[in-house]
């Protein structure tokens, strides 16, 4: 099966804020907190949060404010919803992904066990 996304986790341990990475469709999206503020970069081109929503081009993807923080909505390439604030982190996966995602979803079919499974299937402590 072809891959669809990758969300990946960084740690800023300085200042104990999370940033996320996507990786999807032909965009590449950071999304982090500065100065208290949610920011947000497409392809390394910061959208101002008065710009948003953004909608890709293609009409697949949409980056919007959600509450205190960022949601990005792209359904048809299996992420529901990935949602960063200052002190949360949430990926929802769309129902027919179930069982095929690994990493800090698990396989995201409700087994918990088997959390931060890696590609090749080995089981990783943290992530």
């Amino acid at each position: 099966s072809e891959l669809k996304f990758i969300v990946l986790l960084k740690r800023d341990h300085t200042q104990e804020q999370n940033q996320i990475n996507i990786k999807i469709a032909d965009l590449d999206v950071d999304l982090y907190p500065k100065d208290s503020v949610m920011m947000v970069k497409v392809n390394g081109v910061e959208i101002p949060i008065n710009n948003l929503p953004y909608h890709h081009p293609a009409g697949k993807i949409q980056i919007r404010q959600s509450g205190e923080g960022i949601a990005l909505h792209a359904p048809t390439h299996g992420l529901q919803e990935v949602y960063l604030d200052q002190n949360a982190l949430k990926v929802k996966v769309v129902d027919w992904m179930r069982g095929q995602t690994c990493g800090i979803c698990g396989k995201a079919d409700g087994e918990v066990r088997q959390e931060y499974s890696t590609p090749n299937e080995r089981l990783s402590k943290n992530a």
